[in-house]
């Protein structure tokens, strides 16, 4: 059992305070009991302890009273001092019992204002899709306009995985990221990265709060985009953008864009990441590179290169390129395989790059 620092802290203020006032309280009875009694004066005695035997008291006139002079009396001055003494440590119980209430009480005012927080970032977040992801992702979120995926699933809700703090760390750490860098789609609409510090509009507290709407929004608050954009002066429906359709050159460099960049460079002014990977700018003009595919060619294969991008290490044994057809153990299908080869074909002969 996990023990709340805030609560000791209260805690131990409220022992300090009920000692202090304690402590007080016994010095005051024992002052009382420590100290005589001083007989009540008045009256001629009165006079004596004022005026010396043979001093004359001047008389008073109906028109003016002579006040009795005195002295400073020690046991007024005393209960003046004790009065500032209680009012002091009055003052002082006061600040411990305000620290100890604060501490007392401060799990529950954080608790509040993280709510208050949560539920104002959602809010924002809400206001961001509404303008920003609407048109791919669906008026509640559930990506059925055929563009983006759904975000308005149980798989994504707080309340869903919270039990689970591994797979909650990793489902934020997915939308966040996905947000941030976007998710490209070879041959269709690729979503864009928003993150600025991936060249997007959208700061960090931003992208925060749209993982915070995805994550805690309700389903009434999912059904209020629509209301946001008709208060906004946006369309209530979704316009999903369209792609025309591709040739198989641009098809394939799409797909080499996400699959073949992470080794080789398609600008023949930069080297590629791979030392190893040749630089493919030009290998429509100037390829193919190694022996096994120069004879291959020369033999008149035609699907040399096919073969080669299907399945690299089994035409070169030892090679470090992997294998991507699906046919052969990869992830790419057949049919990519030959617009990635035809985008190659197309490389260095004044085609699109």
């Amino acid at each position: 059992m996990s023990i709340d620092l805030n609560v000791v802290l209260a805690g131990l203020s409220f022992a300090m305070f009920a000692g202090l006032v304690g402590f007080f309280l016994y010095l005051m009875r024992h002052q009382r009991q420590m100290e005589p009694k001083e007989p009540e004066v008045e009256g001629v005695e009165l006079l004596r302890q004022h005026y010396a035997p043979g001093e004359t008291i001047e008389q008073p006139t109906p028109y003016f009273v002579a006040p009795i002079p005195s002295s400073p009396d020690p046991l007024e001055i005393s209960a003046n001092l004790d009065k500032k003494i209680v009012a002091g440590a009055g003052m002082i119980f006061a600040v411990f019992a305000l620290i100890g209430g604060y501490f007392f009480v401060q799990p529950s005012i954080r608790a509040a204002g993280a709510d208050r927080q949560q539920e104002q970032a959602g809010r924002r977040g809400r206001n961001l899709y509404a303008n920003l992801c609407f048109d791919c992702h669906g008026k509640e979120g559930k990506g059925d306009v055929g563009v983006g995926l759904p975000l308005n699933k149980p798989e994504f809700k707080f309340d869903t995985i919270k039990d689970d703090p591994a797979k909650l760390k990793d489902t934020e750490k997915l939308i966040r990221q996905t947000i941030e860098r976007g998710r490209p789609k070879p041959g269709g609409i690729s979503m864009p990265a928003w993150s600025i510090s991936e060249g997007g509009p959208l700061n960090d507290e931003q992208v925060l709060q749209l993982l915070t709407f995805i994550e805690h929004g309700t389903d009434a608050e999912w059904k209020d985009v629509v209301t946001i954009r008709s208060q906004s002066g946006l369309a209530p429906e979704p316009s999903p953008p369209t792609v025309a359709a591709a040739t198989p050159a641009d098809h394939g460099k799409a797909i080499a864009a996400t699959t073949c960049t992470s080794c080789h460079s398609f600008d023949p002014a930069k080297p590629s990441t791979v030392a190893a990977a040749p630089n493919l700018g030009e290998y429509g003009a100037k390829g193919p590179f190694n022996d096994q595919n120069k004879a291959a060619k020369a033999s008149g294969d035609v699907d040399w290169l096919i073969k080669w991008v299907s399945n690299a290490p089994k035409v070169k044994p030892g090679i470090i390129m992997p294998t991507f057809a699906q046919s052969e153990g990869g992830s790419i299908s057949d049919a990519d395989i030959k617009d990635i080869v035809t985008y190659l074909q197309s490389l260095g002969k004044g085609s699109t790059q």
